[in-house]
């Protein structure tokens, strides 16, 4: 079972899942047990970093979650404008959550 870490919710294929709230304490914890960045833009990253108290590396790649994996989702709860780009303080201006994402089968 893996845990991405991922700065949109995406469901990587067809199957049942679930998509539940998350604290920051919960995903510190979640995330301390070890994961896999998906984090594409460094804005994100940083911002992960210091809200987890770990290091979240840039790491764009195609997260494809099979049956029992799970992702740590950063959501933005605004659309922003074409081409803008966050750094991790202008990201922690906007509304965010935390999510989980469980691949269920």
């Amino acid at each position: 079972m893996t845990l991405y870490l991922l700065n949109s919710p995406v469901l990587t294929d067809h199957g049942l899942w679930r998509f539940s709230p998350l604290s920051v304490e919960a995903a510190q914890a979640l995330a301390g047990a070890g994961f896999v960045s998906a984090i594409g833009h460094a804005g994100a990253a940083r911002f992960l970093s210091e809200l987890l108290g770990l290091e979240v590396p840039v790491n764009r790649i195609h997260a494809s979650l099979r049956p029992g994996d799970r992702a740590l989702v950063l959501r933005l709860k605004e659309r922003l404008p074409e081409g803008v780009v966050l750094d991790a303080e202008a990201m922690a201006a906007i509304p965010w959550e935390l999510s989980l994402l469980e691949r269920l089968e």
